[in-house]
């Protein structure tokens, strides 16, 4: 609030205050002093009433100087006044868009958008129509247009906090558009969120027609989360790696992080840096190989509870069946292409049900792929278009191949015939000292992360690497080692050098062994991935023909019976495990997570509305007049004059 007067001129009134001043000072009494013995004994009293006459004097004085200034700042019109939006009565068509993206559950963020959509409600001009809307839609029922104010505030209370988020900017064009046909001339949408920045493209937001409404007050926002989850498997354990991501300019200290696995716990004390994360490991023993068990990573809540929990499908599974393929055989074995990588697989399969076939390059191009689980092609040369379909077809349903390259591969022949598989353009070889180190520290055990620096590379082959490719290890001049493509059901993993000693001495080092189990192991996370889906994700349920019917049952124990002509079940709006099960058996589960981008509280730096109104010339001075109030004051001053002479006039 800011104190202005409407009519400054009449402040030149105030010179006024010199009258009584004046009138003072013309009105003292003076005189020459003489002794005069008669009357010495009045000299005290006469003392005591002229001190009396001088307080009245000064007193009556101040009051009628105050009076004056009084009336002039009155007629000066004095006012408070402050900034405000300039006021449109005109009525218009509004979409009023609550966020209700899972980051509006920190603290009461959701509730005060809701608040603050009753209030604009509240306050639009008569015969204004209104739109109540979520922006992310996560039920079945539609809003439209209405100018009934309590209709609109019913809508408001229906809208649900989601588990999830959209692309803000589409989403808000969509909603734009159904207004478009309203009655009223102006039109635009107003979206009250928390700037948080996941969800929009841009950082600058200049739609004309759009609104942004702040409700975020906390000024040091903090959150962590469970982030990510994998899945490793030997013979007899469950290995799971969980990261837990600090969203925050603050450490977090000794935070309580539970992973449970069909009910055995195993809990941790983890601390993290500010923007940092921590990989916390859990083992479980798999007591019953041939059953996936549910299981969840949770951590201490905080002021964002739904990204504190994490769940997880294990799907141990144990029997695979294996082809080695032999580019460059020898009639010594220890120089073949796959001595060390069949050694490496024939110990990670001793206490498994695994059967390993090595074969040449010319017989598997005959060779019935769907019958392996993991394929490994060590520098093979020679490849017909069949045997690339084949290949490529038993990766989309669900298959794993290993590539190693070498000298025998021919480039334009892999570039061309293998374009669907492989991971990236291979360029051309290049040689060096190099040594190497992970790019994705989940995939892989602390063991192997702590001794990648032992692998010395002379050979490799520079690959161009596709975007939806990822490097999982790399050379420290950055040419990628070893990188994973996902194709359909399953995964293409290819390393740039060879899989003998020709190339490095990968294949001798005590990191060739995880190495090689991890991909092993990887059909059955595959198949646990595949019980991982997102919030909001359709996901594909394996119906049985010969099955009656096929329900999935939600977190909450909602049940859903699916149509036998459509396999796509699209309610996952909520975390948790969904159980499916055919003719009431249940025949397997997944689960759905939030995805972690959510969690990521950064704001979008956009400038203020109220910023931008100012510059527009949209601001105006909102005034409230005073005069009321020194109206009063000058009637309270002229009463006070008249006590204070009456008061004085009885002495």
């Amino acid at each position: 609030m800011n104190l202005s007067f409407l009519s400054p001129l009449f402040l030149i009134g105030i010179a006024a205050i010199a009258l009584p001043i004046i009138a003072h000072l013309i009105t003292r009494k003076s005189g020459v002093t003489k002794s005069f013995p008669a009357v010495r004994f009045l000299i005290s009293s006469q003392g005591e009433l002229a001190a009396r006459s001088r307080l009245k004097d000064f007193m009556l004085l101040i009051l009628r100087a105050l009076i004056l200034v009084l009336i002039v700042l009155l007629f000066a019109k004095p006012a408070v006044f402050s900034f405000s939006q300039k006021i449109d009565n005109s009525p218009l068509s509004v979409a009023i868009v609550i966020d209700n993206s899972f980051s509006m559950g920190y603290e009461n963020n959701f509730k005060l958008a809701q608040n603050k959509a009753q209030d604009i409600v509240d306050s639009l001009p008569d015969g204004s129509f209104a739109l109540i809307t979520a922006l992310i839609p996560n039920n079945d029922k539609e809003h439209y247009l209405s100018e009934d104010k309590n209709l609109l505030r019913k809508s408001i209370n229906e809208i649900e906090l989601s588990s999830t988020f959209t692309d803000n900017q589409k989403r808000l064009e969509d909603i734009y558009s159904r207004i478009q046909k309203s009655p009223n001339e102006k039109k635009k949408v107003i979206l009250i969120t928390d700037f948080q920045k996941n969800g929009w493209k841009d950082e600058v937001i200049s739609t004309p027609w759009l609104e942004l409404v702040n409700v975020s007050k906390a000024s040091n926002i903090s959150n962590h989360a469970v982030s990510d989850i994998a899945l490793n498997y030997t013979n007899d354990l469950t290995r799971i790696q969980s990261r837990i991501s600090n969203f925050s300019d603050d450490s977090v200290k000794e935070l309580l992080a539970i992973t449970q696995l069909d009910g055995e716990e195993v809990s941790e004390f983890v601390d993290i840096e500010p923007q940092e994360s921590s990989v916390m490991e859990a083992s479980f023993t798999n007591e019953n190989k041939l059953i996936s068990g549910t299981g969840y990573v949770e951590t201490t809540h905080d002021n964002l509870k739904i990204d504190d929990i994490r769940h997880f499908i294990s799907n141990y599974k144990e029997e695979s069946n294996i082809l080695i393929v032999d580019g460059d055989p020898r009639e010594d074995s220890r120089l073949s292409e796959t001595y060390y990588l069949a050694r490496a697989l024939e110990t990670i399969s001793e206490n498994s049900a695994t059967t390993i076939n090595i074969t040449d390059n010319d017989t598997v191009l005959n060779e019935d792929l769907s019958q392996y689980d993991l394929i490994y092609l060590a520098n093979i040369g020679d490849i017909t278009p069949s045997f690339a379909n084949q290949l490529e077809q038993f990766i989309i349903d669900g298959g794993t191949a290993v590539i190693f390259l070498g000298n025998r591969v021919r480039i334009g022949y892999y570039n061309t015939l293998f374009e669907n598989i492989l991971p990236g353009e291979l360029l051309s070889i290049i040689e060096g000292d190099l040594s190497l180190i992970p790019s994705n520290s989940l995939m892989f055990s602390k063991d192997i992360i702590n001794r990648t620096d032992q692998i010395s590379v002379d050979k490799l082959f520079q690959i161009s690497i596709h975007p939806e490719s990822r490097v999982l290890i790399k050379a420290t001049d950055e040419t990628p080692f070893l990188i994973n493509k996902e194709l359909g059901k399953g995964n293409v993993f290819t390393f740039s050098s060879s899989a003998d000693s020709a190339w490095s001495n990968f294949s001798i080092t005590p990191v060739f062994l995880p190495v090689i189990k991890m991909i092993n192991d990887l059909p059955n996370i595959e198949g646990n991935k595949n019980r991982h889906h997102f919030v909001g994700e359709p996901v594909k349920i394996e119906i049985v023909k010969d099955k009656d019917s096929t329900a999935v049952i939600g977190p909450t124990g909602k049940e859903y019976v699916l149509n036998i002509e459509s396999n796509e079940f699209q309610n996952t709006w909520l975390p948790g495990i969904y159980t499916v099960e055919t003719d009431g058996e249940i025949a397997y589960k997944f689960a759905v997570n939030i995805n972690p981008k959510e969690s990521n509280l950064e704001k979008i730096s956009i400038p203020s509305i109220e910023k931008e109104l100012e510059v527009k010339g949209k601001l105006v001075k909102v005034f409230k007049e005073l005069w009321r109030y020194f109206v009063w004051g000058v009637l309270a001053l002229f009463v006070s004059e008249a006590v204070c002479r009456g008061i004085f006039s009885k002495y």
